[in-house]
């Protein structure tokens, strides 16, 4: 399967592209081209890396696109943090590809404490401005491809992968 991870050489990705590569899939990470993975790994030399400003695309309408036009079966996106972002995504990859990956993060249950505790979400509402968008993020990505042929399913990891304070 061919795999677009868009932001992959982040926390989670660092991780997930290599068990991608090793498992057989074609990855190809969509970033700023900025950073490394945390962590070397050998399975990033089979991983072609597309440089792209998302933020200066998306406001010319070039984001979807672009992804669409590296014909992946899969898009994993790590790194939606807008309803803009999400919309526009979604639009252009329906009925385009297979599936359509949306990690949120487990902060969207999360109140303002001391203590986390993901186990119990806090009825007092997400920790962080963009925790309280994910909630909608999801909505988006699980109302409008579903029904052209694309799933879109979110995950919602409760602990970021890397070191603390590593970016």
């Amino acid at each position: 399967m061919k795999v677009v991870i868009i932001g992959g050489s982040g926390h989670v990705g660092t991780y997930l592209v290599p068990r991608l590569v090793t498992a057989g899939h074609e990855v190809i990470n969509v970033s700023r081209g900025t950073a490394a993975p945390y962590q070397p790994h050998a399975a990033w030399a089979a991983v072609q890396t597309v440089p792209v400003d998302r933020a200066r695309e998306e406001a010319t309408g070039d984001f979807g696109p672009r992804i669409c036009d590296l014909q992946p079966d899969a898009v994993i996106d790590l790194i939606c943090f807008t309803l803009d972002s999400a919309r526009q995504l979604v639009e252009a990859v329906r009925g385009q590809i297979q599936q359509l990956l949306h990690c949120g993060t487990i902060w969207v249950h999360m109140g303002r404490a001391s203590r986390c505790r993901p186990w119990r979400p806090n009825p007092g509402g997400p920790l962080t401005s963009r925790a309280s968008r994910r909630p909608r993020l999801r909505r988006i990505c699980w109302a409008k491809p579903g029904a052209q042929g694309c799933r879109s399913p979110c995950c919602i990891p409760g602990i970021s992968s890397g070191r603390a304070g590593s970016r």
